[in-house]
This record gives C-alpha cells, sequence and structure tokens, in this order.
C-alpha cells in the first residue's frame, strides 16, 4: 500500500443524517455503561425502535443525539457501524462514491486513489482475522 487512504480526524461529519446508525442488541448495554445508564434508560434517551433494531435518534439538525461537544459521547464503545466508516459496501463497490465521500470527510486522503482505499480496507479486514 502507497499510502493510507482514510486516517480518522474525529471531525464528527460523519455524525450528521438521521436513520443510519442502529446498534445490535449487544451493543446496548456498553454504550449505556459508558453514559452510566441502565439498558432501559439508555433506549429510552437515545433510541427509537425501527423494524427490530435500536436506531440512534437525531436532532433537529440532523445530529446523532450522542454528539456532544467533544465528539462522540459513547467513543469508546460506538457501534459496529460507526467503527465501519469509511469502510461501507457502497463506497468499496463504487470509486465515484469514493470519490464523492471524499469531498465531505477530511479523514479520506484527497490524493488516494480507489485501489489504496481497497488496499487499505483489505489490510484491516486481515488483521482483523488474524
Amino acid at each position: 500500500m502507497s499510502q493510507i487512504a482514510f486516517n480518522c480526524q474525529r471531525c464528527s461529519q460523519c455524525c450528521h443524517g438521521e436513520g443510519g446508525i442502529s446498534l445490535a442488541a449487544g451493543e446496548v448495554p456498553a454504550a449505556a455503561a459508558q453514559l452510566g445508564l441502565t439498558s432501559g434508560q439508555f433506549k429510552q434517551r437515545y433510541c427509537l425502535l425501527k423494524q427490530g433494531r435500536y436506531s440512534i435518534k437525531t436532532n433537529q439538525q440532523g445530529d446523532c443525539a450522542l454528539l456532544g461537544p467533544q465528539g462522540c459521547l459513547i467513543h469508546q464503545a460506538k457501534p459496529q457501524i460507526c467503527q465501519r466508516w469509511p469502510f461501507f459496501d457502497a463506497l468499496l463497490r463504487d470509486s465515484s462514491a469514493f470519490e464523492e465521500a471524499k469531498l465531505s470527510c477530511p479523514g479520506l486522503l484527497p490524493q488516494a486513489s480507489f485501489e489504496e482505499f481497497l488496499a487499505q480496507h483489505r489490510a484491516l479486514a486481515d488483521k482483523e482475522e488474524s
């Protein structure tokens, strides 16, 4: 891999947009514990039940309800979907989607090629498997 295509800047740009962040049932206790809440309190305060999954609420501006002034309130226990950004299927399949994502995510190196992005994803996946 010639260069790293993505290095999270913790800018919170990916924390905007309604309905995209859901938690698996097993992720709720750790998220709740980060805030000193019970799972029930966490779900009541921060979640909506949609199609059998808990989706994080958003405010009127479309910000994740778990986004605080210093960033993610549950960063140590953030959901898998948040941990995967920007290595989402749509960006891994479509170079134009990857190019578009570079316009809004400062963690994606503007000079990085689609091939470098895919190579970084493969390297991370290999690391997780070992």
